[in-house]
């Protein structure tokens, strides 16, 4: 046995069966967002090990498990888990799961109506897939969508900028007509001729 193999941790029952517990957790919280065949044993155990492999304490576990309840996906990988925990400061971009509901959901609106995107390298990665793509994505999309996202917001952390395009809908205003204006005798004057139309 090398010096190598023999520094090589491995990951504690009770971290697996922490992992396993988060997995069912996650399954009553996200529902039909996780596939049953996806968060097996077999997947606990992988688990395990890589956060074994990246040194995660009792509190990062506990910290992470506590986050990742307030996200809208499930994390989909044991990095994307602990940096929940790590993360010193915040990003200034959504979280990929994030990113991936807010362009599909924009992408499927239709008309000139107000799209939400949160940030521009939000937007830019939905242009660059596709509008079309995003609107009708299913969950099995995510994994391309990340691989363009960490690309797009690479580039602007590394000073690229991005515009969200403003809406070419004018704003719309109401002002009620007053009483006796000349607006509101025009209108009584044709009210009327109408009523005189249908009698």
């Amino acid at each position: 046995m090398s010096n190598a193999d023999s520094a090589i941790k491995e990951p504690t029952q009770q971290l697996q069966d922490a992992i396993e517990q988060t997995f069912m957790t996650w399954k009553r919280l996200f529902r039909s967002k996780m596939k049953d065949e996806d968060w097996m044993l077999d997947t606990a155990e992988v688990w395990a090990i890589a956060l074994t492999d990246l040194r995660i304490t009792g509190k990062e576990l506990n910290l992470a498990q506590r986050k990742s309840m307030a996200l809208e996906w499930p994390p989909t990988a044991p990095a994307d888990f602990l940096a929940l925990a790590r993360t010193q400061q915040a990003s200034p971009y959504p979280i990929a799961n994030d990113a991936f509901v807010t362009a599909c959901s924009n992408c499927g609106m239709k008309g000139d109506v107000e799209r939400k995107w949160k940030h521009e390298v939000v937007y830019e990665t939905a242009n660059r897939i596709g509008f079309g793509v995003l609107a009708s994505a299913t969950d099995f999309f995510l994994k391309t969508f990340t691989a363009t996202y960490k690309q797009v917001c690479a580039e602007h952390a590394s000073g690229t900028s991005f515009v969200i395009p403003k809406s070419h809908r004018l704003a719309h205003s109401h002002e009620p007509v007053q009483a006796g204006s000349e607006a509101d005798k025009k209108i009584n004057e044709r009210l009327a001729g109408l009523r005189r139309l249908a009698v």
